[in-house]
């Protein structure tokens, strides 16, 4: 077979496995209440199922890169496949709250290495002409993963068994590893390269601390002194990550990839698409779930416009976009999306579902334009095929710290303006107000109604009012939030205008040596 017809297995085998590593950063939260009762812990304890994950996965992302060269990125890729699938079983298996965790820190070892050797496979093995197609179908696993993973948590927990989210991934696991042991040879294999420990340690340090800062820092306080000691060792440790990545001969991260111009322009465009992105995903659960009282499954139904006009755009946009360019497709989604994010920004609790069902879809067809093509300005931007290990180190890396600290930031914006718009609130709503003492009134005599006592009923009256005062007010600081997340994607517009790309890789008229040695 040609090698045009023989790289699309591999393509499918690498998509499954960034699938299942990317949808298990999100499935696995509509579970939690349903772990915290089996476990019998609280909720800070199981919040280290989530938050474990995380945090292995960013210290594991750097090791790629030298993993790859060192013992080969097919032999690479099974192992982390492996990793992940047993981990996966393991999950499933769990009896306790403290085995889980362990369970998950397996996995998420898989899943770092996974998804970064993964992205530099797709860029060594396919054809620089055909890229575009196949970065679109990658795509499908980035984006649309965490979008349908809620769904998906939810028909499991509530139609079968909470374990299942877990177990559902060991036989795609197993016929991801079949199809790369099938149709992908090893690539150029050092065995003496040498690995720079110092820089592990330096950038796990630093990663874990600055990670797990953002993760706590609305729960313990950002002035917290736990919070600053992780900052600051989180800057310290990434200093010395720098300082020894410059000085080595053989570092574990290439950071000098970073003086390229549009390596880094690229960087944060993709980043700041990932931000505003996923810190949607993220605030539109509380609006449904908490504001309109839906259930975890209604949420994901209402999400799914969006997850499938991004699965169905995507992969066209990377077909198109060899032949027109890749700056088009990302200025032209960043508009969608920019349309329809001011526009989500202003739903309250009279909003139409099917309303926002439409716009979540446009922005999906945004999205489905830029995010995939936005992340491989900075891949191609490298030009040489010897350093897109390095890369893609760095884009996933980049991703990792934007999508946690934009979640993190939103979120606490979201608390603070709640805050503070029930005590704006609290100021002008008072009970000498006529309309505020007419609907006291009606409720006070319908809680009479109910066999409530004169007292009872005007305290319970005032308890309402109080009650929807705080829900407007939740209102107010989820349209703020996500009207900063659509600013943030107009940022990301400015900054795509002044980038540039690479057509001459994009089209595939330079050489790429090293994609013959993993092809059979």
């Amino acid at each position: 077979m040609s090698r045009e017809e023989n790289f699309w297995p591999g393509v499918l085998a690498i998509v499954l496995g960034t699938f299942m590593a990317v949808l298990d950063t999100s499935i696995v939260n509509v579970a939690i209440p349903e772990m915290m009762h089996v476990f019998g812990v609280s909720t800070e304890d199981i919040q280290w199922v989530v938050t474990s994950y995380t945090l292995t996965m960013a210290a594991v992302i750097p090791l790629a890169g030298f993993v790859g060269v060192r013992f080969g990125i097919k032999k690479s890729y099974l192992v982390s496949l492996l990793l992940f699938t047993v981990g996966s079983l393991l999950c499933g298996l769990a009896w306790s709250n403290g085995s889980m965790i362990a369970a998950r820190i397996v996995q998420a070892a898989g899943g770092g290495l996974m998804m970064t050797i993964g992205q530099s496979m797709i860029q060594l093995v396919v054809p620089r002409e055909k890229l575009g197609p196949a970065m679109g179908v990658f795509g499908i696993s980035v984006f649309v993963a965490p979008a349908v993973g809620p769904t998906l948590s939810g028909y499991f927990v509530q139609h079968m068994d909470w374990r299942f989210i877990f177990t559902v991934n060991i036989p795609f696991g197993i016929i991801a590893m079949l199809l790369v042991w099938r149709f992908l040879r090893e690539g150029e294999v050092k065995k003496n390269h040498p690995f720079d420990l110092p820089g592990f340690v330096w950038s796990a340090a630093a990663l874990v601390s600055l990670l797990l800062a953002v993760t706590k820092g609305e729960e313990e306080g950002w002035d917290s002194f736990y919070i600053v000691s992780l900052l600051l060792t989180a800057l310290i440790c990434g200093t010395l990550f720098v300082i020894r990545e410059l000085s080595t001969e053989h570092p574990l991260v290439d950071v000098r990839l970073l003086a390229n111009r549009n390596f880094t322009l690229g960087l944060l465009v993709n980043s700041m698409i990932m931000v505003g992105n996923f810190g949607v995903i993220y605030l539109l659960p509380i609006y449904s779930e908490n504001m309109l009282g839906k259930t975890a499954m209604d949420t994901g139904l209402l999400m799914l416009p969006q997850a499938l006009a991004s699965g169905i755009v995507t992969p066209i946009s990377g077909m198109l976009a060899a032949r027109v360019g890749l700056k088009p497709f990302i200025v032209t989604g960043l508009i969608f999306c920019l349309g329809s994010g001011f526009l989500i920004s202003r739903i309250d609790l009279d909003t139409d579902v099917s309303t926002l069902q439409w716009l979540l879809a446009l922005r999906g067809v945004g999205l489905g334009m830029c995010l995939m093509t936005s992340m491989q300005i900075p891949l191609l931007a490298v030009g040489d095929p010897a350093r897109v290990p390095a890369a893609s180190v760095i884009t996933n890396i980049s991703r990792q710290i934007a999508t946690s600290i934009g979640i993190a930031g939103l979120i606490s914006l979201f608390t603070h303006r709640s805050v503070e718009h029930a005590v704006h609130a609290s100021e002008q709503v008072t009970a000498t107000q006529p309309p505020v003492m007419t609907a006291l009134e009606q409720w006070q005599q319908m809680y009479v109604a109910k066999g409530l006592s004169l007292q009872e009923a005007a305290a319970s009256a005032l308890q309402l009012m109080g009650q929807l005062v705080k829900k407007y007010a939740a209102i107010q600081a989820l349209q703020d939030s996500l009207l900063v997340a659509a600013w943030i994607l107009v940022v990301a517009f400015l900054v795509m205008l002044v980038a540039g790309e690479n057509k001459e890789a994009l089209q595939g008229t330079k050489e790429q040596p090293s994609q013959s040695a993993m092809l059979e």
